[in-house]
């Protein structure tokens, strides 16, 4: 997707800028205040705040609300008040294409008021997820794909038509249904990337 590694088959229709997994914390250190954290990244993603449709005073009134100050330190912050920011700050740059491995925190309660601002992010562009949350799938999806153990298409198309397929086939290939969150996206891992057709099990879904 990044454009490093050219495709197995197909080709390129253009070159994107992707966004770190939606809810995660985006490279920081833990060890830097709210504000720093938000300057230093804006700086990097300068024109994708730009082109953002979420205005900076927008995403600190949002924090506000929610009693994170800009003084704070990230560590320092409870567990779900940096989930909060952590997805906060991810739909806050205007990004081409957006990955999405977890649901769990993005479709609660709490975070009602981040998941329209990253459905008003998302029109006319991508996202990518693997997550097996069907109210997730409703609402951010309009496509998927189901693949088999060794990465093989087993279908695609049309977001009910995969559930339904899924549904109805994947005990076929001892393929049991996983749990929203089950796939873990480890960036700290040392995997061994191939160009090739080789890749995980998982249902994926693109805006």
């Amino acid at each position: 997707m990044s454009g490093l590694v050219s495709p197995v088959s197909g080709e390129i229709l253009g070159n994107s800028v992707i966004g770190w997994p939606v809810g995660g914390e985006g490279g920081l250190d833990r060890k830097l205040r709210i504000s720093h954290s938000v300057k230093f990244l804006s700086a990097v993603y300068s024109d994708c705040l730009d082109q953002s449709l979420v205005s900076i005073d927008e995403f600190w009134g949002i924090l506000s609300d929610v009693g994170i100050d800009p003084g704070l330190v990230i560590k320092e912050l409870p567990k779900n008040q940096k989930d909060f920011f952590a997805l906060a700050l991810s739909v806050l740059f205007s990004f081409d294409c957006y990955l999405i491995p977890k649901t769990r925190f993005l479709m609660s309660k709490p975070a009602k008021a981040l998941r329209e601002l990253l459905l008003k992010q998302l029109e006319g562009k991508m996202l990518f997820t693997t997550s097996a949350n069907v109210q997730f799938q409703r609402e951010f999806c309009t496509d998927g794909i189901v693949l088999g153990p060794l990465g093989q298409i087993l279908f695609a198309g049309k977001l009910l038509d995969v559930i339904q397929w899924a549904d109805e086939n994947l005990e076929d290939f001892g393929m049991p249904e996983l749990e929203d969150d089950n796939f873990d996206l480890n960036l700290n891992l040392n995997l061994n990337l191939k160009n090739s057709e080789s890749v995980g099990d998982g249902i994926g879904g693109e805006f």
